[in-house]
């Protein structure tokens, strides 16, 4: 990880969370990527300020330095209110704070572990993608790897809409975009990745509820083609 705002993340993580912020008070989403001199489409906004270190309980900043544990961590937005359990993808200004989960059911303390684990990904491909390795990337993504998210590719779609692409695709598309805003790739495999994860570490209701709220009206947990959960 790469450092990023940790004297912001320590002024939320002091503060007492709000209630939880439902899926309509989210910003609209206005992403964009600008090639850099080395050839990176790098995006516009701020990384996320923290994560969940891979194969550990551990929450770190960019530089690697522990915060907090797992177990005390909730997702909250740049007001420091907590994000409601749902399918709603990850924004700019998102957050990880300390808060004991005492009291969440276990769909909502996923929702928060998941969030904790697409965070460093997102920051990765969206921010640091000069400066992370494969074998980094690799370990960001294991727990995809576990569950057989985002294994493949598909590039024929008859519009850009229908292409998608897989964890190795989608970091060498990121590493040689090839003077092309990617912008479009990069948050399909985000949105989907955390989509498809959420399925298999939640209850079968809030599957449900993933499909219930999806803006297009997709079934997440079945375009995933889950034949077996595999929880945390």
């Amino acid at each position: 990880m790469v450092a990023t705002r940790t004297t912001d993340l320590n002024q939320i993580s002091q503060a007492a969370p709000a209630q939880p912020l439902g899926q309509e008070s989210r910003p609209e989403d206005k992403y964009a990527c600008v090639i850099n001199p080395d050839g990176y489409c790098i995006f516009l906004g701020m990384p996320h300020g923290a994560g969940l270190k891979p194969n550990t309980e551990h929450i770190v900043d960019g530089d690697e330095v522990f915060l907090f544990s797992m177990n005390e961590a909730v997702a909250v937005n740049s007001a420091g209110e907590i994000l409601q359990a749902r399918g709603t993808p990850a924004f700019d200004g998102d957050e990880l704070a300390r808060h004991l989960e005492d009291g969440m059911t276990d769909d909502e303390k996923a929702f928060h572990r998941v969030m904790a684990i697409m965070f460093p990904i997102r920051n990765a491909l969206m921010y640091h993608i000069g400066e992370v390795s494969q074998a980094e990337w690799d370990e960001l993504v294991s727990e995809l790897e576990i569950r057989g998210i985002k294994d493949r590719t598909f590039t024929d779609g008859a519009t850009p809409k229908d292409n998608y692409y897989g964890r190795k695709d989608i970091f060498e598309v990121a590493k040689n975009p090839k003077g092309k805003d990617i912008h479009h790739d990069v948050m399909k495999f985000l949105e989907e990745a955390g989509l498809y994860f959420l399925c298999h570490v939640t209850s079968d209701n809030f599957g449900q509820m993933l499909q219930d709220t999806h803006p297009e009206g997709h079934d997440p947990c079945e375009d995933a083609k889950i034949t077996e959960k595999i929880p945390f």
